[in-house]
């Protein structure tokens, strides 16, 4: 995937940025998935995600269901990024190269297309050596715009 756009403006990035952060830290959820959101552009993310023991398999490998809840995570980022609150309706996962305890997985979620209903993202994820883990794609209904 390519690299953020820079298009916004740094206060608007930074409102979104703010926005995102947020959402992270009052969610009871990501306590358990502790990731570090590193860039934020309109209907782009990029978060940082350290893979821990807790998360994986007795082989040490990151479990397939933690790193598909990553991925929703941060495509659903990258809708609110747009300006909505969202749910996801359907998500795709392409596991491509197992990740071990200890590594860390980088994400993109990139917004393809926003309808009046719905909004369709991919994600790319890759390891510290720049191989992709993982790419996923999903639709999200839109629920409401966000204030």
């Amino acid at each position: 995937m390519d690299e953020p756009h820079s298009g916004s403006s740094l206060s608007n990035s930074a409102r979104m940025h703010a926005i995102i952060e947020g959402i992270y830290a009052k969610t009871p959820y990501f306590k358990s998935m502790p990731c570090t959101i590193e860039t934020v552009a309109v209907g782009r993310v990029r978060v940082g995600f350290d893979i821990s023991r807790h998360i994986c398999n007795y082989r040490n490998i990151a479990s397939g269901g933690v790193l598909a809840a990553f991925c929703d995570t941060l495509m659903g980022m990258a809708c609110r990024t747009m300006g909505f609150r969202v749910t996801t309706l359907e998500i795709n996962m392409n596991y491509v190269r197992s990740v071990n305890s200890g590594e860390h997985v980088t994400g993109i979620g990139q917004v393809l297309h926003q309808g009046r209903n719905t909004i369709v993202v991919e994600c790319e994820c890759r390891d510290t050596d720049g191989n992709v883990v993982v790419k996923g794609r999903s639709s999200f209904y839109i629920l409401k715009k966000i204030d």
